[in-house]
């Protein structure tokens, strides 16, 4: 088969295209985690690792996965991190972070901040 062929309509708006969704798509992650940070407020707070950071080639983002342990046992929840030139913070696997967990569903969490203590093994 042969290779893919643009029409020369599809290289100038492809780029427009594709910076359109990648902003509605952030604002639109930004407005879920506003609703998710005010619908936490008064749930129990703990520390958790970051297991993995996984880069998302299409957006300009990264999928951080974690775990936490409340009393109950432990568990693991991920959040995205758009790329923002006034946050060049590199996180890597062990950076603590601080988040919030539902003591009703344990397994809902939601990401707060990266905790200030670094991993001891660095």
């Amino acid at each position: 088969m042969a290779g893919l062929a643009f029409l020369p309509w599809e290289k100038l708006f492809g780029p427009l295209v594709h910076s359109l969704d990648v902003s509605i798509r952030r604002r639109l992650y930004l407005a879920r985690r506003g609703r998710s940070l005010a619908l936490s407020a008064g749930w129990s707070q703990a520390e958790g690792t970051v297991h993995s950071v996984n880069w998302d080639s299409s957006y300009p983002r990264e999928e951080i996965v974690y775990s936490y342990s409340t009393e109950r046992g432990y568990y693991s929840g991920y959040f995205w991190r758009w790329f923002d030139s006034s946050d060049a913070r590199e996180v890597r696997v062990g950076d603590r972070i601080a988040l919030r967990y539902d003591p009703a569903e344990h397994d809902k969490s939601v990401f707060l901040t990266f905790s200030l203590i670094l991993p001891v093994d660095r």
